[in-house]
């Protein structure tokens, strides 16, 4: 078996308190307690969420995270990275010489300090590939480990893959079938496969963007300096790709801070709208391609003024683009979806026994749930509208043509309409549209973001607007599908207009050109202008009549 691979199953599972020894148990609201020469050892949580971050001692940056974990639930409340590339260094001398390790002393110290001071209440601290494979590693670590005011732990490559597969498990919603994980680093390159929380299989090898970095020494890169990199990365997968290939691995997810920098110039070459994260972003293997032509053909100054390109990135992005293509090239990768939660999530995830992530639905869900939770002024109107979508959905049936995927997102697009009452009445679906594009919701893809997004925004107009930029940047069946679900929630909105849930159900039914509503217990409270409105939506959409019954009132 070669350094650095893991073969056969982990079951990853939550780990309750019973299981664990009192010095590993957390209460929250109080600092940690961990079991002597611990640092990175289970913990539980009370009710109160608590406050804990994450220092990441990169190969390319240290990166630190705050967050608020509740339950399996975790908030990212602070970010900050500082782009130290010590994968390069160590590349090129085989140690950290002293004015780099300084620099990272109080990089460190002034990391830890924003973590504590914005209310962390247990700090942890990992490093990975360029201080694990440093000559001088181990004293490199008791110096920043005394920066950082918690012992620094030294993650092998099989933690760093299980611990990024965990954290892309949380962000990303998956079928429960064989996936491959792919982590892009500054000093090594993760892959792992695994369905559901179960790992399967995993390596670590040496091709982060810092540590290739080292063998271009011309900008622009020379072919043969392309060529080397590009023959680097063929050895190191060569001994795997029967494993790979075995799996069956039917989808693949990228990570990695260069993967999303990749992505984010792709998206802006294809002007794909964006909403606030790219996560869950499906990009091609052309795609990137193409962006890896176009970046190694420039230097630095040109790279830099490429549309999406982020300074700090533009002096090794191209490095990255010709890596993650010939990695994606040997494994017969056509397309990866992008997620922007990996290793520092799943650290401290697995820190306080959150190793099993939600299904699918029930991560799209919690995050709707989170939305509600920090905008939402009437939770039981919200709730009982996406009750009478669910109805109106199922009663016009065949009429409308979609899916059981988009009954989820009609559902989604309900429990949110009138969040942005938050801020204001007048113009609140302007408002309640821009907090769901910018809320990071997980489990969404950008285009079922941008279809939240539209429905939200026109729950009360008379059509969606086409030049509309979530919409506009939505396919034509996916436009479609916006379409024919927009009439369904402001008909199920208008249901209950006064918000006193008075019509506890309504039955739908189509009959040749006509929709028939009946109200179950109470007339529909909507103005007849209004309903009228909703009536012209569904003829112009359905070419169907939409007809009131008269209510079955309780007590008839």
């Amino acid at each position: 078996m070669a350094e650095g691979e893991h073969l056969g199953p982990r079951r990853l599972a939550r780990r309750s308190g019973r299981d664990l020894p009192p010095a590993a148990r957390l209460t929250a609201g109080t600092a940690a307690t961990r079991t002597p020469g611990s640092t990175l050892g289970p913990a539980v949580l009370d009710e109160v969420p608590l406050r804990c971050s994450v220092l990441d001692l990169g190969s390319n940056s240290f990166h630190v995270l705050v967050a608020d974990l509740d339950g399996t639930s975790l908030v990212p409340v602070e970010r900050q990275r500082e782009m130290l590339h010590l994968g390069r260094v160590v590349a090129q001398h085989g140690h950290v010489p002293e004015e780099h390790i300084a620099l990272a002393e109080d990089t460190v110290a002034h990391l830890s300090k924003l973590a504590r001071r914005s209310g962390s209440q247990e700090h942890l601290a990992v490093a990975t590939s360029a201080l694990r494979d440093a000559e001088d590693g181990e004293a490199v670590i008791v110096r920043l480990s005394a920066a950082a005011g918690t012992p620094v732990r030294v993650l092998s490559g099989e933690d760093e893959a299980r611990l990024g597969y965990l954290g892309v498990r949380a962000g990303v919603a998956l079928r429960e079938e064989p996936v491959l994980v792919l982590d892009l680093g500054g000093g090594s390159l993760e892959l792992t496969i695994g369905s559901g929380a179960e790992v399967t299989w995993s390596t670590s090898l040496p091709l982060g963007v810092s540590r290739l970095s080292a063998l271009v020494d011309q900008d622009p890169a020379r072919k043969r300096e392309l060529k080397a990199l590009r023959t680097r990365v063929e050895e190191e997968l060569a001994p795997h790709l029967d494993a790979v290939a075995a799996a069956g691995a039917r989808t693949t997810v990228a990570v990695g801070g260069t993967v999303r920098a990749l992505a984010r110039v792709v998206a802006h070459e294809e002007q794909v709208w964006l909403p606030a994260t790219l996560n869950q972003l499906t990009v091609g293997t052309d795609e990137f391609t193409r962006v890896r032509d176009e970046l190694v053909a420039l230097d630095l100054a040109g790279r830099t003024e490429v549309p999406g390109m982020k300074d700090r990135r533009a002096d090794h992005l191209h490095i990255a683009a010709v890596v993650l293509v010939a990695v994606f090239d040997q494994l017969g990768v056509e397309r990866a979806t992008i997620s922007d939660w990996g290793l520092r999530e799943g650290i401290l995830l697995d820190a306080h026994g959150v190793t099993a992530p939600p299904p699918a639905d029930e991560l799209r869900g919690a995050e709707i749930a989170r939305l509600r939770r920090a905008f939402s002024t009437d939770d039981a109107h919200l709730d009982h509208v996406a009750g009478l979508a669910r109805s109106v959905f199922d009663g016009v049936g065949a009429a409308h043509g979609l899916r059981a995927a988009d009954r989820e997102l009609l559902d989604h697009a309900a429990r949110l309409h009138d969040i942005g009452e938050t801020l204001a009445l007048r113009r609140h679906p302007v408002h309640g549209a821009y907090l769901v594009a910018n809320a990071e919701l997980h489990g969404f893809a950008p285009a079922e973001t941008a279809i939240l997004t539209t429905l939200v925004r026109f729950h009360r107009s008379r059509g969606i607007a086409r030049g509309f930029p979530p919409f506009a940047s939505l396919s034509d069946a996916d436009q479609d599908r916006t379409r024919r679900l927009l009439p369904l929630l402001q008909l199920a909105d208008q249901l209950d207009r006064t918000g006193d849930r008075a019509i506890h159900d309504a039955h739908v039914a189509v009959d040749d050109d006509r929709v028939t509503v009946t109200s179950i217990g109470h007339d529909a409270p909507a103005a007849p202008l209004e309903l009228q409105q909703v009536a012209r939506l569904f003829r112009s959409t359905y070419g169907l009549d939409l007809r009131f019954a008269p209510a079955v009132v309780d007590g008839a």
